[in-house]
């Protein structure tokens, strides 16, 4: 007999709305960025109707592109410095890295002009065993020619080598606004490379489709897998135009997604792409096994603070989590520093060590897809892939992504889920913990001094300056040609690339004839943000006060009537780099006027009970006012009381819900700190 018979769930919702009294089950309903609403309580008649998920490693790979679980550890490196990323590629190659993430070239990351330089920062690599993904922006071609021509110097065989060489030339344009030489011509450096990588290298992918200008842009999830979906179609059809067969045109496409702090829902995210891409395969005409999509996943730099950074450590614990658990097949952890500058060891240690300590103490990569047959995942990944699909054919139905971004409607679109991301944020319905709550004015700010500029160029230039100008004319020449015949055989612009690298031609030479006489492709770049930059810009103006900001708090009343207000207000403050001198209450306003003049503050802030506000506010206002005190600000909803209270000199009102953000960036005006 089962002590506990099945309750439905109208039975919970009978219970939860007894619970509740006179609030609406509304009240706990969620909605994400984006508009797509989140339910409180899911149970199995939420996915009852749902598509049957299948099984890891098989089509729709919603569960996973392989059948087991697993991941590679594959961190990231862009320090400019050749002599610094080389270093740390070592340590964390020696420590538990498994494949690495280069953005590199002349123009663009770590800056690596010659093959000579670029093996020499490749020394403690064995290419034959280590994956190696390339992001190298517009110089894409001509870095991946270089990479190949070390392998062929140092014997590897091209059939060994693994990883992607990451041209995303659409990715560039969204993000930066600009791609040098042009979309056509890049398209077609694109083609070339997919091909001779299907022909020479199996191992190797040549297209990226990354979403982190949509990430980084504030967009929603929806977007997110909208976006980089259309532009894998936009590949895919680049590709087979060319003369690819669809199955190894949809082999060479790999994608990478920043994973941010909504748990679930990024776990759902990587899910439903997959399921998403695997679709659009299919229906292009390929085998289902080509549509396994390829993920490389990364903790995101949009959620990460300079405030307190030691709170990114746990943001980055829950983003790889998500990463791992939602099915990535190589992961990057980003240092707890990186929105402040370059990584120290220690940063470095703790990024490499999330991923070792999640795989050989967390073990989550004994089980693949964990969190599938869950009725929340299941029916989140179903809601965020339909909801993205939708999305897609608008784009497709307004001639794709390129004509979405150079119409500005996706602009526009991103625009308005990053402003009211914003606006949730400027209210604390969004909080930053360590930068918009819980704040600790006493910290000691993490310094990180900057890359030199100077170093940095004065590296760049001695290896130019090594460069035999002009001997390598004739190739480079011939290069320019090739590039411009239309008639060349497939993967023939690659094999001379290579030829010219190894031959010893830079690749900055390589880059720039690939592009002369090409005209550049601009349009409005999506705008990249963090979303603690609005509370740490207005902290970082409190900092430049000429001495330490001081609120005086005019508690009315005994502690148990405003401390729930005081204690909100002191957060407050913090958050926007005032300290606030507290006190036990006063139980006369009377009394407000000495003790505002003995404070040495710049403002006060009220904070009491509704009760003790109906007798006791105005009269408060009014000594304040009195004594001198040039801001005075009201802890609660004003009500109807709004304007006879600013008639007695409240200057404004602070409470949850209203956009603080603005409030405080006018208290500062008023007390004179420039911004």
């Amino acid at each position: 007999m089962n002590a506990f018979p099945p309750l439905s769930k109208a039975d919970w919702i009978a219970k939860v709305e007894a619970d509740l009294k006179s609030a609406s089950l509304d009240a706990l309903r969620s909605t994400l960025p984006g508009g797509l609403k989140l339910q409180p309580l899911y149970t199995a008649d939420d996915a009852r109707d749902l598509r049957a998920p299948g099984l890891p490693g098989v089509f729709p790979y919603l569960r996973g592109a392989a059948p087991l679980g697993g991941w590679t550890i594959r961190q990231e490196y862009d320090d400019p410095r050749p002599s610094v990323c080389k270093k740390l590629i070592a340590e964390d190659l020696e420590r538990g890295v498994e494949a690495l993430y280069l953005r590199l070239g002349p123009r663009n990351g770590c800056r690596v002009l010659t093959i000579d330089s670029l093996d020499g920062l490749l020394e403690s690599v064995h290419l034959e065993k280590t994956s190696i993904w390339l992001d190298a922006g517009s110089d894409a071609l001509a870095v991946a020619a270089g990479l190949l021509a070390v392998a062929k110097r140092r014997g590897v065989s091209y059939a060994l080598l693994d990883g992607c060489f990451g041209f995303d030339p659409v990715g560039l344009i969204a993000e930066e606004g600009r791609l040098q030489g042009g979309l056509r011509a890049r398209f077609s450096e694109l083609r070339d490379l997919a091909s001779w990588c299907s022909q020479n290298a199996e191992g190797l992918r040549a297209v990226e489709v990354s979403s982190e200008p949509y990430h980084g842009g504030g967009a929603s999830t929806v977007q997110e897998l909208a976006y980089s979906i259309a532009t894998g179609i936009e590949y895919l059809r680049q590709l087979v135009d060319g003369g690819m067969g669809v199955d190894s045109a949809a082999r060479q496409i790999a994608f990478s997604y920043s994973v941010s702090g909504d748990f679930f829902t990024e776990i759902a995210k990587l899910r439903a792409a997959r399921w998403l891409w695997a679709k659009v395969v299919v229906a292009a005409g390929a085998e289902p096994n080509a549509g396994a999509m390829h993920i490389h996943a990364r903790t995101s730099r949009f959620t990460k603070a300079q405030r307190d950074p030691w709170v990114n450590m746990l943001r980055a614990t829950a983003e790889c989590t998500a990463a791992v658990l939602g099915g990535a097949r190589s992961v990057a952890t980003q240092p707890f520093d990186c929105a402040i500058g370059p990584a120290d060891e220690l940063a470095q240690r703790v990024a490499r060590n999330t991923q070792v300590v999640l795989r050989e103490e967390a073990h989550l990569g004994k089980v693949a897809d964990p969190a599938g047959g869950s009725w929340f995942v299941e029916s989140l990944t179903n809601d965020l892939a339909r909801a993205a699909w939708a999305e897609l054919q608008s784009i497709e139905g307004g001639g794709g992504i390129v004509a979405a971004l150079g119409s500005g409607k996706l602009i526009d679109a991103v625009s308005e889920v990053a402003d009211a991301r914003e606006q949730d944020l400027a209210r604390r319905k969004t909080p930053i913990v360590g930068v918009s709550e819980f704040p600790n004015l006493r910290e000691d700010a993490v310094q990180r001094e900057p890359v030199s500029e100077e170093e940095v160029q004065a590296s760049f230039k001695a290896s130019l300056d090594a460069l035999e100008l002009g001997a390598h004319r004739d190739r480079l020449l011939a290069l320019v040609k090739l590039a411009n015949d239309l008639e060349r055989p497939a993967g023939a612009l690659t094999e001379a690339c290579v030829a010219a690298a190894s031959d010893g031609a830079d690749m900055y030479s390589i880059a720039t004839v690939l592009q002369h006489g090409q005209p550049d492709f601009h349009l409005e770049p999506i705008l990249q943000w963090r979303q603690s930059e609005i509370w740490e810009e207005l902290r970082a103006r409190s900092d430049r006060a000429r001495s330490p900001l001081l609120a005086f708090l005019a508690n009315l009343g005994p502690t148990p009537s405003h401390k729930a207000r005081s204690t909100w207000t002191q957060n407050l403050l913090a958050a926007a780099g005032i300290d606030a001198k507290g006190n036990a209450g006063f139980s006369e306003a009377s009394s407000l006027a000495s003790a505002w003049n003995e404070s040495g503050a710049s403002l006060a802030v009220i904070a009491g009970s509704d009760e003790d506000y109906e007798t006791m506010l105005e009269p408060a206002i009014a000594e304040l006012k009195t004594a001198g005190c040039p801001v005075v600000l009201v802890a609660g909803r004003p009500g109807d009381r709004e304007s006879r209270l600013r008639e007695a000199g409240a200057s404004d009102f602070i409470f949850v819900g209203a956009d603080v953000l603005s409030v405080m960036s006018r208290v500062l005006d008023s007390i004179g700190v420039k911004p």
